[in-house]
């Protein structure tokens, strides 16, 4: 077994967040923030606002009237809106080529993150709830984990695929046997070392057993970006090694109250906003792709 300390000295050496997102992640938190002091970060930044703008505008976000600055972007979309958005184009832009261990390449894996994302946020709406905060966010970020474990999966990888097919064990569990932790537990380390908001640890922590996640998580957050999760892999979006082993579990699907139905046309709503966004994101990241 590689170790979990060993893995954790890994996160500790990954590149840090670009100091705009760093900022705006610790204003996000910040209960005495406003629109000015997220106006002061984003500002000074020619490509967080050129590209700020560029997803204020698209249809996803359904504005009426062209976004033109920042203060208005803020004003339209809302703090946490724009928070969303800034940072998910920072994210973009720190995608490697490939994720090393999955088998995956930087647009596939993108586009799985995307369509989580947007699902979630879409399933919250069609079940008539309010989406919980950074929702879009968290759903985007749940797999980051497996930026910072995909090196050691590469060392490990005929072991830990060796379990998922032979004892019929999805990918987390063989990761959390033969590495000690799995991408879901490294992903939360990850968000907690950037100081990103609790929903996007929640999420990276829980997305494969919502179930367990302790009181004090959002757990309609959590159940959305499982079922979300799940969803996206049946759509074929970004499907890596370790694909067929998923599942979204009955108790989740329950607590939402949600059916196959609702899912099918939730999922069928949605494709093409998940594709549209996953090339304005490309665009952004001046070409994830």
């Amino acid at each position: 077994m590689i170790g979990k300390e060993e893995i954790l000295k890994r996160i500790q050496s990954l590149h840090t967040l670009p100091a705009s997102t760093a900022r705006l992640s610790a204003l996000v938190n910040d209960p005495k923030a406003g629109a000015s002091d997220f106006e002061a970060v984003i500002r000074p930044d020619p490509a967080l606002t050129a590209n700020l703008l560029r997803m204020a505008n698209s249809a996803y976000f359904g504005l009426s009237r062209e976004v033109t600055s920042v203060r208005q972007a803020i004003t339209l979309l809302g703090i946490k809106r724009v928070y969303e958005v800034a940072s998910s184009v920072t994210f973009s832009r720190m995608l490697p080529a490939t994720v090393p261990g999955y088998e995956i390449d930087a647009t596939h894996f993108w586009l799985h993150c995307v369509g989580v994302a947007v699902l979630a946020e879409r399933l919250a709406e069609e079940l008539g709830r309010k989406a919980p905060d950074l929702i879009f966010t968290a759903g985007l970020l749940h797999d980051m984990g497996k930026l910072a474990i995909g090196s050691f999966l590469v060392d490990a990888s005929e072991e830990v695929f060796g379990r998922v097919l032979d004892d019929s064990i999805d990918l987390a569990a063989a990761e959390k046997i033969v590495l000690g932790m799995d991408h879901a537990d490294v992903g939360s380390d990850l968000a907690e070392h950037w100081n990103l908001p609790g929903p996007v640890s929640w999420a990276a922590r829980w997305h494969h057993n919502p179930g367990e996640a302790p009181e004090n998580v959002d757990r309609n957050l959590v159940d959305l970006v499982h079922v979300a999760d799940g969803l996206a892999h049946s759509l074929g979006l970004g499907a890596d090694r370790g694909e067929l082993a998923r599942t979204i579990l009955p108790s989740a699907i329950e607590r939402l109250g949600v059916n196959v139905r609702r899912l099918e046309f939730t999922a069928s709503e949605t494709i093409g906003q998940i594709y549209g966004m996953t090339e304005l994101f490309s665009k952004c990241a001046g070409g994830v792709g």
